[in-house]
């Protein structure tokens, strides 16, 4: 991939806000607190994400897909190793050997390959088109599916920039490596355990010109200490299985496939690397999503100029402080006993149904003398009466490390009443979250009458 793991996790959470997943946290309050966040706009969206994804899921889906297609091309290099074994084992079968039959039969297609690709680099890369292994990805029941489509999108994409270019040439280089490898490998073993005779055969070339063909192809075998046949070794292996010099022959045939199949391979995987890893991208902050949400984070809370214009009190900010977190219900039970998991991204400790007089006074003593934030949960489908708001007021004025209430409510929830609670709240100038599915509808319209 071109996007670090992070970056990946920052790319399927776009790709699946726009698909309208439902994520193991509301994106629309995580926003909010990173509001007032120092970090650039980069590591904002980053932290965003890996919040969002509070339970793990999407960062694992991604993960165990990297892991897979790692594993495939370990099996792919695997087999064309023993691929490269077995057909040069064939090869090698007879005691006498053409050498340059041999030779060719290892490295033709090889240098042809080499060559077609370098000519490819001419061309511009293709740009759509998705890899066909891809639809593979997309296997998994409900919500499931939707992330393994999503995840399949992402390798989509990033399969139609000129970076995976160098990443399909990475990958390329490295299966032609495995096969040069098994096929020098048994080459070796078979030249270490038996008897070979060398000739070689040719109806247009004499002895002068391939004698200077060989010295040419035998200077760089050469230098790296290998033997190679001279002149006169060439003419006696003419029509003419020749033992006597067989090691010279050996040692140039080793030297050869090791000089112009693997060296140039290793080279050329170096170099793809090498672009693949500087080609690398940041995030593409142009896209209109990540537009919307630096946008609403450059917005401020409250405008100066038009405040003694403005007819309702903006939202109170949503601030995380050190303090320990707590978490309450308010005047009854709610039917999720883990109502408050992961709400911001942070381990709320459990403190109970708020239900009569004398829980919120032992509660607000404690708050005095052990400070806290404190997370009210809220049922949004009872009206927001007086004395409600005024415990939540009492809460809030005692909680040391501020208060967050989150409102609660099933899906059909009567958004005229959560939108009392809203106003009440903001009035107060007490920071709320809404309910999850909820909010999570409600961001995905905005996203949308954005993008229209």
């Amino acid at each position: 991939m071109i996007f670090s793991p992070a970056q990946q996790l920052a790319e399927l959470v776009r790709l699946l806000e726009s698909r309208g997943h439902v994520f193991a946290l509301d994106p629309q309050p995580i926003t909010e607190v990173l509001r007032d966040d120092p970090a650039p706009w980069p590591q904002r969206l980053l932290k965003r994400a890996a919040l969002i994804d509070a339970d793990g899921r999407l960062a694992a889906a991604l993960a165990r897909t990297q892991h897979t297609l790692a594993w495939v091309l370990r099996l792919l290099s695997l087999v064309l190793l023993l691929v490269g074994f077995a057909a040069t084992s064939t090869l090698m079968a007879a005691p006498q050997l053409n050498f340059f039959y041999v030779l060719l039969s290892v490295l033709g297609l090889n240098t042809l390959m080499i060559l077609l690709w370098l000519a490819s680099l001419l061309w511009s890369p293709a740009k759509g088109g998705a890899p066909l292994w891809l639809p593979l990805l997309w296997r998994g029941p409900g919500s499931e599916h939707t992330v393994r489509r999503a995840v399949a999108q992402l390798y989509a994409e990033a399969a139609a920039t000129p970076a995976m270019r160098w990443y399909g040439g990475m990958s390329s280089h490295r299966l032609w490596l495995c096969s040069l490898a098994g096929m020098w490998l048994a080459m070796w073993l078979m030249l270490l355990v038996r008897q070979y005779a060398f000739s070689w055969e040719s109806t247009l070339l004499d002895n002068h010109t391939l004698a200077a063909w060989v010295e040419a192809l035998a200077w760089l075998p050469q230098q790296l200490g290998f033997a190679v046949p001279d002149a006169a070794t060439i003419a006696a292996s003419r029509d003419a299985a020749a033992s006597g010099q067989a090691r010279l022959w050996a040692g140039f045939l080793l030297g050869s496939v090791l000089c112009y199949g693997l060296l140039p391979r290793v080279a050329l995987w170096l170099l793809c690397t090498w672009q693949w890893r500087r080609r690398q991208h940041e995030l593409p902050l142009s896209l209109p999503y990540y537009r919307h949400i630096i946008q609403r984070w450059q917005q401020q809370v409250v405008d100066a100029d038009t405040v003694a214009e403005a007819p309702a009190r903006a939202a109170a900010p949503i601030r995380l402080s050190d303090a320990p977190k707590q978490a309450v219900l308010l005047d009854a039970p709610w039917p999720d006993a883990q109502w408050h998991r992961h709400v911001l991204g942070q381990q709320w400790q459990d403190g109970g149904v708020i239900g009569h007089r004398d829980a919120l006074r032992r509660l607000l003593e404690e708050l005095q003398h052990h400070p806290a934030q404190l997370l009210i949960g809220v049922r949004a489908q009872v009206v927001p009466d007086r004395g409600l708001l005024r415990q939540i007021g009492a809460l809030a004025d005692a909680a040391q490390g501020g208060v967050v209430v989150q409102l609660l409510a099933q899906e059909s929830a009567d958004s005229a009443l959560i939108r009392q609670w809203q106003q009440a709240l903001d009035e107060r100038a007490i920071a709320w979250l809404p309910p999850a599915a909820w909010a999570q509808q409600q961001h995905r319209s905005s996203l949308t009458e954005h993008s229209a």
